[in-house]
């Protein structure tokens, strides 16, 4: 009984990881498009600074996901720590949620379900904000680059008439040429 509640706490954790992280895709998705006067370089950053504040809060939730399953649902408790606080909660989440896994603090018990499953979340929710860094980089870069190419190709067609506005006129001066 205590593996299928750890398993439907790790699903609960997961679906609200997944919902936040949808959250904040839209958001920054959103902040993309209204702040068209800005910088691509600009946006880009701030994005990867919005994705790197969604992790940490989907890794809080695992956090808080393991303080209940030790202390009120009792799937468990963790090696490493005399009693864990909610910084080495944290910690522990950070490191599952990024599959760093140093292993000094581990949990023992149906909680390792959580923690096996929590490396697979952390893993597609990075890889989507991957995907979501990469679009908004090709979206503003390619603006940015058209723009500049627009710009380069204006020029280079204002030089070209210049230069056959100097060039002479070999067209003997009074004959039509039939």
């Amino acid at each position: 009984m205590t593996d299928l509640c750890a398993l439907l706490l790790a699903l609960l954790l997961i679906t609200a990881a997944v919902a936040i992280h949808f959250q904040a895709l839209l958001a920054l998705s959103a902040w993309q498009e209204r702040s068209a006067g800005a910088s691509g370089h600009f946006k880009v950053l701030m994005i990867i600074f919005g994705l790197i504040a969604a992790h940490a809060v989907e890794a809080g939730v695992f956090a808080a996901g393991y303080a209940l399953g030790e202390r009120w649902l009792r799937l468990g408790t963790f090696v490493g720590a005399a009693r864990m606080s909610a910084s080495q909660f944290f910690y522990f989440s950070i490191e599952a949620f990024t599959t760093q896994g140093v292993g000094d603090v581990y949990p023992i018990g149906p909680l390792r379900l959580v923690a096996s499953l929590e490396p697979l979340a952390g893993l597609i929710l990075i890889g989507w904000s991957t995907t979501f860094t990469f679009l908004a980089m090709g979206l503003d870069w390619r603006f940015a680059r058209a723009f500049s190419s627009e710009v380069d190709a204006g020029s280079r067609e204002e030089n070209t008439l210049k230069q056959r506005s100097r060039a002479p006129d070999l067209t003997p001066s009074g004959r039509e040429t039939l």
